[in-house]
């Protein structure tokens, strides 16, 4: 058995305030959540249906890019905890 040179009460509070720390000030760095709808690019691509015509005897798929319903364009997904200023 190892002996500690703090005791457990004292590790528990160490614990518990860097927990408060990085729920309440924000120390621990976090990453970005990146959209998985765009890949963080912020845009997607959409197909176009567009009818024939008279130089062209059948219809075709066009490609359109699109800003990303999911992060508005941004590529990154805030969530509601961001959004707080505290």
């Amino acid at each position: 058995m190892t002996t500690s040179p703090i005791s457990p009460a004292m590790a528990m509070e160490i614990m518990l305030s860097k927990i408060f720390d990085d729920v309440f000030y924000c120390t621990k760095n976090r990453a970005p959540k990146f959209c998985e709808s765009c890949d963080g690019e912020g845009k997607i691509e959409v197909e176009i249906p567009r009818p024939h015509n008279y130089n062209r005897d059948i219809g075709v798929y066009d490609v359109k890019q699109i800003e990303c319903d999911e992060c508005k364009g941004l590529g990154q997904i805030k969530s509601t905890v961001d959004e707080i200023d505290f």
